[in-house]
């Protein structure tokens, strides 16, 4: 049975205090019968008789008279909600965001429609032009951003947040065929094409401790183009996961032998840490419920880092 609604609470009080349904009706500008449906409904949940009803009028019974005590002050506390939300100076601005492509492809777009419900007077301006991590923390140390989301080893002069991780994976032509277990020199004949940001680096000379040893054919600065050599059949080569959406159908991803994870934080200069909008946005960017909603987090690769 569905609980108590406060619509019924405040139609018992209103009874009680205007001495029958007519005039309650009147003043909550409804008809009667529903005010008289309403506390039928409320009678029944509580499995207790409220009201003595005469040609008169109506009078509360004593369970009545105990209950209106408290309805009165569930009343009165919902009233100080309201009037504390209109009162509540409403957050608006304008944030520029500076961010890889492949999160305002795969990561962002929930975050667009929740965030045009729950804070509509908050506008992002998205910049996702940068192919270097570098690129994007100097936009927020010039400036030209408010809010960046990068990798680990950013400036000392920024305050960053953990936000969350991805796998480095191993990409494939679809028609290439491996053997289990899976080991380097299998890929020793097949072009390695790596990518051209020296934040990949680490990663790529993480491989070559763990056995690669191909040579570099193609250094590509884009991730579109360097996952389009591969759907072709022209090279493999090694990325975080999210930059690797959605996986065309000629290509496959596989996990690294050794497991290797990209770790993104959200940053910001520190004088802006505390300003409401933008504090209130990086929050709304955390929100686990809200990251859990996402179909790149029901996939299973991603992890909070905080």
């Amino acid at each position: 049975m569905a609980g108590i609604k406060l619509n019924q609470l405040e139609m018992l009080i209103a009874a009680v205090e205007n001495n029958g349904f007519s005039a309650a009706a009147a003043a909550l500008g409804c008809t009667q019968s529903r005010i008289s449906h309403a506390i039928s409904e409320l009678e029944q949940h509580l499995n207790v008789r409220l009201l003595h009803r005469s040609r008169s009028g109506c009078t509360p019974t004593a369970a009545c008279t105990q209950i209106l005590k408290d309805a009165k002050k569930i009343m009165q506390l919902l009233e100080g909600i309201e009037q504390a939300a209109a009162e509540a100076p409403q957050l608006a601005g304008r944030v520029r965001v500076a961010c890889f492509r492949s999160a305002t492809a795969n990561l962002l777009p929930p975050y667009f429609e929740a965030l045009a419900t729950a804070l509509p007077d908050i506008h992002l301006d998205i910049d996702d032009s940068a192919t270097e991590y570098h690129h994007l923390n100097d936009a927020v140390v010039s400036g030209r951003a408010d809010i960046g989301i990068t990798i680990q080893g950013y400036p000392e002069s920024l305050h960053g947040v953990p936000y969350i991780s991805d796998p480095y994976m191993l990409m494939l032509p679809r028609s290439f065929r491996l053997q289990q277990p899976f080991s380097w020199h299998q890929l020793e004949k097949l072009p390695f094409i790596q990518p051209n940001a020296n934040t990949l680096s680490p990663a790529v000379e993480r491989c070559r401790e763990m056995g690669l040893r191909n040579e570099v054919v193609h250094k590509l600065a884009s991730d579109s183009g360097i996952v389009g050599l591969v759907n072709q059949g022209l090279g493999f080569s090694i990325m975080p996961w999210l930059s690797v959406l959605p996986v065309p159908e000629n290509m496959r991803i596989l996990d690294l032998p050794q497991p290797l994870r990209r770790h993104l934080f959200i940053v910001t200069r520190p004088e802006l840490r505390h300003d409401k909008v933008i504090a209130t946005l990086i929050n709304f960017l955390r929100d686990k419920a809200l990251i859990r909603t996402t179909s790149v987090w029901r996939s299973g690769m991603l992890a909070f880092d905080y």
